[in-house]
């Protein structure tokens, strides 16, 4: 099958919706970088699931029309993995772990000032962009979320699941016994510096489970993209597991 162009429809088409129309970022990407015209088969997702087949039917300055075709409807992932982060000094680093961490399979990040963070994150735009892009690339079909929080505390309050915690500070397990029998996964990754004592206190007392990424030193974005992975694999997320 020959490669189609994937877009992402802001709107979500109601059920019976035959139409839709791409605006913004995603109309100019359409019109400047992919130049499409009417005619042109397309595929379209809305972050929650839903992809169609769709033909551009009109073309504007501002906008592409479509034509939607077929409906392919995915499960949200069995088992839901929040990437909690503690923030990092560069900008980029957090865009590059959007893009990564979203092309894993992340549901949700949370980026949350820790003690060796330099300032508070600030949810803004280009997150999501930058999500969408890496769906688009990658063909996933669910957007993740963002969400911050000032502090560990305030962190540990919005964990849903098992917490897990990377770090070489508490004795680790291996990362298939951290995942037996979990419904949700709750993954922290510290800043430069990794967590500082009072801490990594904290996740003994929330009795985190521990996982080790071997004896190398990582950049912290380079150890949530190694640490998802992992927990993606165990979890049957990227394909079947070898069998022992």
């Amino acid at each position: 099958m020959s490669h189609l162009h994937r877009f992402f429809v802001a709107q979500t088409p109601v059920e019976s919706a035959r139409e839709a129309v791409l605006t913004d970022h995603e109309a100019h990407h359409a019109l400047h970088v992919v130049r499409l015209r009417a005619g042109d088969a397309i595929e379209v997702f809305d972050g929650a699931g839903r992809e169609w087949e769709a033909t551009v039917t009109t073309t504007t300055r501002h906008e592409v029309c479509l034509a939607l075709g077929n409906l392919r409807e995915h499960p949200a992932p069995r088992v839901p993995v929040t990437l909690f982060q503690a923030w990092l000094h560069r900008d980029k680093a957090v865009e590059e772990l959007i893009r990564h961490g979203t092309e894993i399979g992340f549901t949700r990040f949370v980026f949350f000032r820790s003690q060796h963070s330099e300032r508070a994150p600030r949810v803004n735009d280009k997150w999501r962009r930058t999500a969408i892009e890496a769906c688009k690339q990658c063909r996933r079909v669910w957007l993740p979320t963002f969400e911050t929080a000032d502090s560990l505390d305030a962190a540990f309050r919005m964990v849903t699941g098992r917490p897990i915690v990377a770090t070489w500070n508490i004795p680790p397990i291996p990362v298939a016994s951290a995942l037996e029998r979990v419904d949700e996964v709750s993954l922290f990754v510290g800043p430069e510096g990794d967590f500082d004592v009072d801490e990594i206190q904290i996740f003994r007392q929330r009795d985190a489970h521990a996982i080790s990424l071997g004896d190398s030193t990582y950049r912290s974005e380079v150890a949530a993209v190694l640490a998802g992975t992992l927990i993606q694999y165990e979890l049957g997320h990227l394909g079947p597991r070898n069998q022992r």
